[in-house]
């Protein structure tokens, strides 16, 4: 429990702004994001007197949330924004639905003009508007009450992983204690994890594996964080199972034999050929959901399980299954002691078939004459990434290649922003990632219509003195859009326009960069601009008329032939 007199202070009476502050500061928050304005100033002040507290000041509100999300999924600490009232919170609502659909841990702090108030040009039902975007709505009523009001937000956040906003009225933000103020922090009251998974319900998933014939395991986020990889591959090697991951876990058994990798959506040819086959899935930290399932098609003959540290699914899902509430890595743990008990070592999908089609001479795409290859552009940009890089890829038609053919070196991490289907969100995430990660090489992938939806964040970036490698990946156009108006006889040209110069727009805001010249130039851009530091924006332009392997198969019904990505020599 924390508590501050006055006179610890010293400076009298002590604000209810000044007692937020430390309650924050009491919650282990020591970076936040935001826009000033008259309902957080004084709070935002008191912070800033903190010299262990960084305020990082977005251009715009709803990137200021993009930030506080980015920097939440790779700290593993709450992301804190901080807005005025009224329109202030209004601009947030994609950014928190965004982070609602990824189950980050963001508390958005906003001001609300008192009730009441005579001047209603700012006032508005922010808890209707919260709530409609997918937060949790928390208000700190009194001064009485401050304390646990704020603590009770930060639990939300904590045990739910979900957006929540902090309402704070601005006119109690000026009222004065009379008392000494004690807070105890949400970590105080945090249940132990279950991280061992029950007997009994592992039991069926065991039985499931032992008589499955052509097992595929799946690794997603959660196979990450709790470091279960080891337990995996030794859990595969006993069933002969192959290796997959979803999206959000890309390149993670990287160089193993039996890696096919992503599964779904944005799964190569070999990889669709051999998921069709299995008989039985295990998702290890993958919720296996629409996209990774392929909207359910993708494994037809296949039973499901999945074990995860989250309790029971929300809803049955495209592909109803078995569920195991357990840490990942303890989980499958407790499966390979009872498979290993059982002296089972089968062979699984790990044949000579699979072999063959696995080794099978990649599909030779014919290069598009209209410019750089899209294809050859990732793939020479993931060899140009140094280890241990952070890569932070946004959202829109050109994600795909990042998915597909950009291979990942030794210790990477990649972010997407994808989580709503919102473009726009790339540039606000990776700067809340490259916060959360300072000192670490940061290389962030956007699109051109992305970017021009939130441009002054380039400013930011800048002014923070933050090093970003920026590629715009350039169709002059809205990429998605395009495909499909071709694909319906429309006219394409109606998505698309003569491009602005990035790098003149970057080296306006105090960056620098170059506009690329071929794909083999891209090692060296990318080493220039990580030797440089700051912003260094690559503007690449790619070929508008190729369509991604995911659109070229749904809209111009095209057999896919996209390659198994090679892990990096």
């Amino acid at each position: 429990m924390m508590r501050v007199s006055q006179n610890t202070l010293g400076m009298g009476t002590m604000k209810a702004y000044e007692a937020i502050g430390l309650s924050l500061v009491a919650e282990g928050v020591t970076d936040f994001f935001g826009l000033m304005g008259d309902g957080n100033m004084w709070l935002w002040g008191s912070l800033c007197r903190n010299p262990s507290i960084k305020a990082y000041s977005a251009r715009h509100e709803s990137m200021a949330v993009s930030m506080a999300d980015g920097y939440a999924r790779t700290t593993g600490k709450v992301g804190v924004a901080m807005v005025t009232c009224g329109p202030g919170l209004t601009q947030c609502g994609t950014s928190l639905i965004a982070a609602y659909r990824g189950r980050t841990p963001v508390v958005l702090i906003a001001g609300e003009i008192m009730q009441g108030a005579k001047n209603k040009t700012q006032s508005m039902d922010q808890r209707r508007f919260a709530e409609a975007s997918y937060a949790r709505f928390h208000t700190v009523t009194s001064l009485d009450n401050m304390a646990e009001e704020i603590a009770e937000a930060f639990y939300a956040a904590r045990i739910h992983r979900v957006p929540v906003v902090l309402n704070l009225p601005m006119d109690l933000q000026e009222e004065s204690f009379d008392w000494d103020y004690e807070y105890r922090p949400s970590t105080q009251f945090l249940p132990p994890r279950v991280e061992t998974p029950s007997p009994d319900l592992l039991a069926p998933v065991i039985e499931k594996l032992i008589a499955a014939e052509r097992p595929v395991i799946i690794a997603g986020r959660g196979a990450i964080a709790s470091g279960a990889k080891d337990e995996i591959i030794a859990l595969s090697d006993r069933v002969g199972a192959l290796l997959a991951t979803s999206l959000q876990g890309k390149g993670y058994f990287a160089g193993h034999p039996w890696d096919i990798g992503i599964a779904g959506a944005f799964a190569s040819a070999p990889s669709e050929q051999l998921l069709a086959e299995a008989d039985f899935v295990l998702g290890v930290g993958a919720e296996l959901g629409y996209y990774t399932t392929e909207g359910g098609l993708l494994f037809p003959s296949a039973e499901v399980a999945r074990i995860d540290i989250k309790p029971m699914p929300e809803e049955i899902g495209v592909i109803p299954g078995l569920f195991v509430q357990g840490d990942g890595r303890k989980s499958v743990a407790a499966l390979n002691e009872a498979v290993a008990a059982r002296q089972v070592r089968k062979q699984g999908l790990r044949t000579p078939e699979t072999r063959a089609i696995l080794d099978a001479p990649p599909h030779r795409f014919e290069a598009p004459a209209d410019g750089l290859d899209p294809r050859a552009l990732a793939n020479h940009l993931g060899a140009a990434l140094p280890k241990g890089v952070l890569l932070t890829c946004g959202a829109g038609h050109f994600f795909s290649w990042v998915a597909m053919y950009v291979p990942l070196p030794e210790g990477a991490e990649i972010q997407y922003s994808y989580n709503f289907g919102a473009v726009g969100q790339g540039i606000g995430v990776s700067i809340g990632t490259g916060a959360g990660n300072p000192g670490r090489p940061h290389v962030v992938i956007e699109g051109d219509g992305s970017l021009m939806f939130n441009l002054q964040e380039l400013e930011t970036v800048v002014r923070h003195k933050m090093q970003m490698v920026l590629v715009v990946w350039n169709d002059a156009g809205y990429g998605a859009e395009v495909h499909k108006l071709v694909a319906k006889g429309f006219d394409e040209k109606l998505a698309q326009w003569e491009s602005p110069d990035f790098v003149a727009l970057a080296k306006a805001f105090g960056g620098d960069g170059v506009k690329l010249g071929a794909v083999s130039d891209i090692g060296g851009a990318i080493a220039e601009g990580l030797r440089k530091g700051g912003l260094y924006l690559i503007d690449a332009r790619v070929s508008p008329s190729t369509p991604t392997d995911p659109y070229a198969k749904v809209h111009f019904g095209r057999e896919s032939h996209a390659p198994l990505l090679r892990p990096l020599a």
